[in-house]
């Protein structure tokens, strides 16, 4: 039954902010370029795993200088509490599977994500363990500078946090509500460490074991001020120099996805020549699906098929040339929707064209012209022109009365994404033509809060 609550609550946050998550999708997609790329693969370095695992030896060291010893325990604690939090109980309980899997249909999305360097992880998203890990450090630091009388310096640490959560939205890994998750856990991680580390050396305080253990006393001339903070800086340059050498190796096109393709095709990082997760009747696995392919494997000998009818349409699979737009994507529910369309009439439409129009529309005369015109689209060959052209985007979303939503997009005119992949679509000048001449009148107005 835990098991049941558990797997339902990742799949419950991705309805419930669906809307949220996919327009800041859309924003960050829309900044992307080769420049910001790089920078917020800087920025995701200083919350990885290692990065944090070297902050928290860091504090283990600070912690045997009476000086710095407040700093020290409190990121000691901060990470241990935020670790457990996230990876431990969150985690495990929302099993929340990351958006480059459960959006990899969406072909607006796939464009961004491949557009940002195809990162991947091996687990589950829900917190943001990179956002928790730069937040829980940056808080013991601005409260401590606070302490100190440093304020114009304390602003520095959170902001460093706010970019590396942001960074993770924009590689596409972790939805905006893990990293909103990420900063709670990460602030509350922080406040708390730094809390017991106040209490613990208010505690040692005037006693002996506070003088006497003391590293410090071991260099004859003690150590200076700015000595210490030399030291320290040399000492975060090398935590960040060895993250950002580990993570930039990380994800990328050339990376050995993971061979689950039951519910999706998985593109998470597979556990390659991995001894606690070795291959599984040959194939490679992340961490999350080799558990339970593994359980599997060993009970009956085999690895379970998949126990949908069709999968989504994912990353890497061929669709159907030479065809319709709905025949295209390759997707029983899309073809349902087809066949079905005439007795059930979608209540809203939401369509975006880029740079001119976003709107949500109920005007049923406008939902059946669209669809009539989609109908019009055909989809031919693979274009490999390399010529890429986003400035008339195009995406048309129906939704239903149940809430059920029904997607197609075009990058131009002329092309449509799908997986990796352009390829050819003609008869779309109608469609365009359609989304170009609508507008909404001065006396109209649709007010629906979940858009």
């Amino acid at each position: 039954m835990n098991v049941l609550l558990a797997g339902s609550l990742g799949a419950l946050l991705d309805t419930v902010f669906a809307n949220l998550d996919m327009s800041i999708f859309a924003f960050f997609g829309n900044l992307q370029s080769g420049f910001l790329t790089t920078i917020a693969k800087i920025f995701t370095a200083m919350g990885s795993t290692k990065y944090v695992a070297l902050f928290g030896l860091l504090g283990l060291i600070l912690i045997f200088f009476r000086r710095t010893r407040k700093v020290g325990l409190a990121l000691v604690f901060a990470i241990i509490i935020g670790t457990l939090i996230t990876n431990i109980v969150l985690k495990p309980m929302a099993l929340r599977v990351r958006p480059y899997n459960t959006l990899q249909h969406i072909p607006e999305f796939w464009n961004w994500y491949v557009g940002a360097g195809q990162l991947c992880e091996s687990d589950y998203c829900f917190p943001s363990g990179h956002t928790t890990g730069a937040f829980e450090i940056a808080m013991v630091l601005c409260l401590t500078h606070i302490s100190a009388r440093k304020k114009r310096v304390a602003w520095i640490f959170p902001l460093v946090a706010v970019i590396t959560g942001a960074s993770r939205i924009y590689l596409m890994v972790h939805y905006a509500t893990d990293v909103f998750a990420g900063v709670i856990v990460g602030c509350f991680a922080g406040v708390i460490g730094y809390l017991i580390s106040n209490a613990i050396c208010k505690w040692l305080k005037g006693r002996r074991v506070d003088k006497s253990f003391d590293a410090a006393r071991k260099f004859k001339k003690g150590i200076s001020h700015g000595g210490a903070a030399v030291a320290i800086v040399i000492g975060w340059v090398l935590i960040f120099g060895i993250s950002y050498v580990t993570a930039i190796g990380e994800g990328g096109p050339d990376t050995v996805r993971c061979a689950y393709n039951a519910d999706y095709d998985c593109q998470n990082e597979a556990q390659v020549d991995s001894k606690k997760y070795p291959a599984i009747d040959g194939k490679e696995y992340c961490k999350i699906h080799w558990k339970e392919i593994s359980a599997a494997f060993a009970e009956t000998g085999t690895i379970p098929e998949p126990t949908t009818e069709e999968p989504p349409a994912a990353a890497g699979t061929e669709p159907v040339l030479g065809v319709d737009i709905f025949t295209f994507y390759d997707d029983p529910a899309i073809t349902a929707f087809r066949d079905n369309f005439g007795s059930d009439m979608p209540v809203k439409m939401r369509y975006y064209k880029a740079q001119e129009i976003d709107e949500v529309v109920t005007d049923e005369s406008l939902i059946q012209r669209c669809f009539e015109a989609l109908k019009k689209v055909k989809v031919t060959k693979e274009d490999t022109s390399g010529e890429v052209v986003t400035d008339s985007a195009l995406s048309i979303t129906f939704i239903m009365e149940d809430e059920t939503q029904y997607y197609f997009g075009f990058d131009s005119p002329g092309k449509v994404l799908f997986g990796q992949k352009y390829y050819i679509a003609e008869n779309t000048e109608e469609l365009y033509q359609i989304m170009s001449d609508y507008g909404i009148s001065e006396d109209e107005e649709y007010e629906d809060e979940e858009w």
